[in-house]
């Protein structure tokens, strides 16, 4: 009965130091996904922060097999074969108040996990949407940028028009200049000329008078025409 005894108070013994191990690993991870020191997600990576799923098991479990370690150890003192022992009744008590405090520090320290967890995913999607944010602002103006690119390119195309336009104008001021000129040359030789304005009046005339004989004829020839069709 004592052997029985004592290797179920070492394998209870066994499964709280291991679970205090596995809780101060559970903690650090804690610490480690509230101040967002691990750069891997808590739901697809095994080791840093994601590594807490797997924690998480195996504190489950060692909690489990350390319960089922008191129940022996219970089971032991209340046998008909031993006689009552206070520091049994103890000890085993000792082992259910060390049980308590586990499954305590493990619900307090996974309720700060799942907390911590949550606030990241919140964080990762306000993060999302400023950058959705910002690429649609950046898309936006690079439009902005290209109707720019546009209007300066339409005003650069107007600018050289009516530079053309101003430069055809000058020109026909220009050659508008030169005619002047030299019709205002052209008469200063015909007044320097005598007897010029009385033959270019002659001459205007015969050419008004050949055009009156012509036109005479003209319409002769088409009355002997009409005659010469219609029987006159």
């Amino acid at each position: 009965m004592s052997t029985a005894w004592d290797n179920a108070r070492r394998h209870a013994r066994a499964l709280e130091s291991a679970l205090d191990t596995k809780l101060s690993t559970y903690s650090r991870l804690a610490t480690d996904i509230a101040t967002g020191s691990g750069s891997r997600s808590p739901h697809n990576d095994d080791e840093g922060q994601g590594g807490y799923r797997l924690v998480e098991e195996e504190i489950d479990e060692l909690l489990q097999k350390l319960e089922a370690a008191i129940t022996d150890l219970t089971g032991l003192i209340n046998s008909p074969s031993q006689p009552p022992s206070a520091s049994m009744q103890h000890a085993a008590q000792r082992h259910r108040e060390n049980l308590d405090d586990y499954r305590r520090d493990f619900v307090r320290v996974r309720n700060n996990i799942e907390s911590a967890v949550a606030r990241s995913n919140l964080l990762g999607s306000v993060r999302q949407d400023i950058n959705a944010y910002k690429a649609a602002q950046s898309s936006q103006t690079d439009a902005l940028l290209a109707d720019r690119t546009r209007i300066d390119s339409s005003h650069r195309m107007m600018d050289d028009t009516l530079n053309q336009a101003y430069a055809t104008r000058e020109d026909f001021a220009q050659q508008r200049g030169m005619l002047a000129s030299i019709d205002s040359r052209m008469g200063t030789v015909v007044a320097q000329i005598p007897g010029i304005n009385s033959l270019i009046s002659m001459i205007r005339t015969r050419r008004r008078r050949d055009t009156f004989i012509l036109g005479g004829v003209t319409a002769f020839c088409v009355l002997l025409l009409l005659g010469y069709l219609f029987g006159f």
